[in-house]
This record gives structure tokens, C-alpha cells and sequence, in this order.
């Protein structure tokens, strides 16, 4: 019985064969002792995140659900660099998004600022009132807004912490989308807004 020999890269698709060079080359070396194997798991392993809970304070500040202030122990762990964990859970929020917050409104985009800012970016998705301009926002909208957002524990903790938010209310029409207006949101405008 005579059996052919078929160079490997002619008998492989392109792709396969760059999946084959890719594969790991077997090796003789004995396998660790287990206590030696478990003790290497940790390492290959990623830790969990520390940045999840502030990602879902993030997200109940920004919907209006409380958390419980899920987050406050990674801030207050990695107080020296609050803007880095900030930073990482708003990523881990966008992940998520678009959330529908309610009827109208759709949370689109989270980002930190350095400084301990965070901005939140709103799509009013079924507004029906009459077209808003950024003065009549703040004129008749900005105010309970404010009160509304401070009053949920999980905003009043992150201002205590020095944590300021601006939510960015936007629309989307056929021509692009348009600011409709800004609520600024830290420890002295919810003082205010909650006399």
C-alpha cells in the first residue's frame, strides 16, 4: 500500500494553516505537582474588576436606580487615583449601552474626565413637546432635573466623594444629532437643589 504524500499547506485552507502555525509545540516537561499547578491559577486568572461596582453606581446614578453605593469601597481603596477607576467603569458601562432609562429617555455613553468628572451623554428618543432649545432647557427642564437626579443616595454619595456629573441631553434626528442641554450635577448644586 503506497500512501501519498500531500504537503501540509496544500492539503490546508490559507486560514487553517495559520491556525496550525499557531498551535503550541507538544513538550516532554513533566506536569507540576498539583499544589504547584493550583497555586499558578490565580495568575492566569483575571481578578475581578474592581472597577464593577462603581460601573453599577455609575449606571443607578445615571438611570436613577440606587445601588446601595456599591462602589464606595474601590474609591475609597484607590482614593490616590480616582480618575483611573472612573475611567474603567465607565468603559465597563459602555459595554452595556444604549439603556432605555424610560419612555423618552436612552442612556448612550458614559465618559470620565480627569478631575473626577463624569459625563454622562442622554438620547431623548420619543420626546413629543415642541423642539428645545439650550435656553428653554435650562430655563424650564434643569431645575427638576437637578432635584431629581440629587436626590437619588447613590448621587449624593459620589458628590460627597468630590465626584461631579454633567448629563448631556441629545437628540437624534435624519440631520445628525443636537445637544438639547446640560445638567450639571456636584455637592453644592444638590445642597441647593434639595432645600
Amino acid at each position: 500500500m503506497r500512501i501519498r504524500q500531500t504537503p501540509l499547506s496544500a492539503s490546508l485552507g490559507t486560514a487553517a494553516f495559520a491556525v496550525v502555525l499557531l498551535l503550541p509545540l507538544p513538550h516532554t516537561a513533566k506536569a507540576a505537582p498539583a499544589q504547584l499547578r493550583n497555586a499558578s491559577v490565580p495568575l492566569l486568572v483575571p481578578a475581578a474588576d474592581e472597577a464593577d461596582p462603581v460601573a453599577r453606581m455609575l449606571k443607578g446614578a445615571a438611570t436613577g436606580q440606587n445601588t446601595g453605593a456599591a462602589g464606595v469601597p474601590e474609591l475609597l481603596r484607590n482614593a490616590t487615583r480616582p480618575d483611573n477607576v472612573l475611567a474603567r467603569a465607565c468603559r465597563q458601562l459602555n459595554d452595556a449601552l444604549p439603556i432605555e432609562i424610560d419612555g423618552e429617555t436612552r442612556l448612550r455613553r458614559c465618559q470620565s474626565v480627569p478631575g473626577k468628572h463624569v459625563l454622562f451623554q442622554l438620547e431623548l428618543t420619543n420626546y413629543r413637546g415642541p423642539m428645545l432649545d439650550l435656553a428653554s432647557f435650562e430655563v424650564n427642564y434643569a431645575a427638576p432635573l437637578q432635584r431629581n437626579i440629587c436626590a437619588n443616595r447613590d448621587v449624593e454619595i459620589l458628590t460627597k466623594l468630590g465626584v461631579s456629573m454633567l448629563f448631556r441631553y441629545m437628540t437624534r434626528k435624519d440631520r445628525g444629532e443636537r445637544r438639547i442641554g446640560d445638567v450639571y450635577i456636584n455637592g453644592p448644586i444638590c445642597s441647593a437643589a434639595l432645600r
